[in-house]
């Protein structure tokens, strides 16, 4: 079963990413994916409202309407949203989402005719069960909030055309405001939640506002109609409340059942997942802690600092700080080599080795770190941000020992000392795999990371100090091309470098240095203490 899901999962990702680059895709591919994906899911919304109608005439009207609510849609997302938001798989997301809702609600009406006939059941009580949360709210969780306001207005324009003839107008207009009104409301709960058992509390109140939307329609109705008719007794109340949230329940306990699932097959990861992630119970982060506990706290720091960077330039904060957790985690693997987990500097295991070994060890981490990262199934973006947040740059503290060592034995050579010539350095032995950022998450964790590592090695910095090693920090990445596919402006770069000094300023603020006590002190004020008690003892 493992091994089955696994081999979808590939296949899904196969086809919505290009080997090699999970975060960057082919604009054309991308374009024509789309323009595919969403004619198909209008041609078999077409076919399924085809079905259903019961006349020719009929079935021109509703095949029409689709196809121009399609346009229509299709209109308003391209005015109102940004270019670029949507990929492959998150279209195709959208898409069978919406064609999920409207095979539901074809079944519902294929049903409902066996169920129309017993007492007390009339076509308006349809409208408490119809699944007006489904879509939305998987989009929304999935994807994000605007997604989901966009689903659930597709899903009420199409949804008009699956209802018999028969039906009042009055019906349809009422659908049309349930659909869009629950749609949206369910959109904006699950557009954010912060853990998976809130999406069962989103169905709970998402069938309350359907039944109270319905109570308000029915007030609207001047001949009495409508799900809640004159007569109606205070059990029929109970009972279509109890209605309405039981199906809505039984909604958000879907979504909630089938969002790994889909998380999976997409290779999408909800805000809940990210912050699960974030969790320092997390396996991975507690052999960090334990491991390596210097690289631990290292790694803490560069999460505040990459957060801040993101809420500066409006980047995603989660997925920056939970990337700014993860991208030293390969240093698990030696953590004995890292400078920020040896205690005393003299003692370094460094020493013993030549520059080249100790340059595959620290170079490693990023390789070492990609695959952990990927055996513990987190996001490719997370993945993406531990190869690239060295980029290419070079281990230089080794590399300039290696040519020290080489400019001696070749000093030695050319003075007859020794025999043999030693071989030239090999820069790429010291030089990190890269690429370099291809995203504004990994872009602003390779620098948080810089800055952090450079602001240890200052002792006592003053505002200047910080500030001018910020400004020499990035100067040096801009030049040597490190940021130019990260898609971060010089704009951005510039919130940047403010919102890390604000950060490490706070960070590295000089606490007051209290007078320490004299010897007298604590024994003068032990007395007071004492004096006190026996006055308050004979009063």
């Amino acid at each position: 079963m493992s091994n089955s899901k696994s081999c979808m999962a590939s296949f899904f990702s196969s086809i919505f990413r290009r080997k090699g680059a999970s975060t960057t895709v082919d604009g054309r591919r991308v374009s024509q994916s789309l323009l595919l994906l969403t004619v198909l899911g209008v041609a078999a919304l077409c076919l399924l409202v085809y079905s259903q109608a019961q006349s020719p005439l009929q079935s021109a009207y509703r095949v029409v309407w689709v196809v121009l609510c399609s346009l229509a849609v299709t209109g308003y997302y391209a005015l109102g949203h940004r270019k670029g938001e949507l990929d492959t798989g998150r279209v195709l997301l959208c898409v069978l989402a919406t064609l999920g809702q409207m095979f539901v609600i074809y079944l519902i009406n294929c049903i409902w005719p066996r169920v129309d006939g017993l007492p007390g059941v009339e076509i308006w009580h349809k409208l408490l069960v119809l699944p007006y949360m489904l879509a939305p709210a998987v989009t929304a969780v999935l994807i994000n909030r605007s997604m989901g306001v966009y689903v659930a207005l597709c899903c009420t324009l199409f949804g008009v055309v699956f209802f018999p003839q028969s039906y009042p107008a009055q019906f349809t207009a009422d659908y049309m405001v349930l659909s869009l009104l629950t749609g949206v409301v369910s959109a904006a709960i699950c557009g954010h939640l912060q853990k998976r058992q809130q999406i069962l509390y989103a169905g709970f109140k998402t069938g309350f506002v359907v039944f109270l939307a319905a109570l308000a329609l029915s007030a609207l109705h001047a001949d009495g109609s409508g799900i809640f008719a004159k007569g109606t007794d205070a059990g029929d109340l109970l009972t279509m409340l109890f209605m309405a949230l039981g199906v809505n329940f039984l909604l958000a306990v879907i979504v909630n059942g089938v969002m790994p699932m889909l998380e999976s097959l997409f290779g999408i990861s909800t805000h809940i997942t990210w912050l699960e992630w974030a969790d320092m119970n997390h396996p991975l982060l507690k052999k960090l802690q334990i491991t390596a506990p210097g690289t631990f706290h290292h790694s803490l720091y560069v999460q505040r600092l990459a957060e801040a960077a993101a809420e500066a330039i409006g980047a995603d904060v989660t997925r920056a700080g939970v990337c700014g957790l993860y991208h030293d985690v390969g240093k698990v693997k030696n953590p004995q080599y890292f400078s920020e987990n040896i205690i005393d500097q003299t003692m370094t295991p460094h020493a013993d080795l030549t520059p080249e070994a100790s340059a595959r060890i620290i170079t490693g981490h990023v390789t070492e770190g990609a695959q952990l990262a990927q055996n513990a199934k987190l996001n490719p973006r997370i993945i993406d941000v531990i190869r690239e947040h060295h980029g290419t740059t070079t281990a230089y503290f080794f590399y300039r020992k290696a040519l020290d060592n080489y400019e001696m034995a070749k000093k030695k050579f050319d003075d007859g000392l020794t025999d043999t010539c030693p071989d030239e350095v090999d820069k790429s032995i010291f030089t990190y795999p890269g690429p370099i950022p291809q995203s504004r998450e990994s872009g602003i964790v390779s620098m948080a990371d810089a800055v952090e590592s450079a602001t240890r090695s200052l002792q006592h910095p003053t505002e200047d100090d910080i500030r001018n090693m910020i400004e020499g920090i990035f100067k040096g990445r801009i030049l040597d091309g490190h940021l130019q596919d990260s898609g971060l402006t010089l704009g951005e770069i510039a919130k940047m470098k403010t919102a890390f000094f604000t950060t490490l300023r706070t960070m590295n603020h000089n606490r007051i240095a209290y007078p320490k006590p004299q010897a007298g002190d604590a024994a003068t004020l032990l007395a007071q203490k004492r004096s006190a008690e026996a006055k308050t003892a004979d009063n």
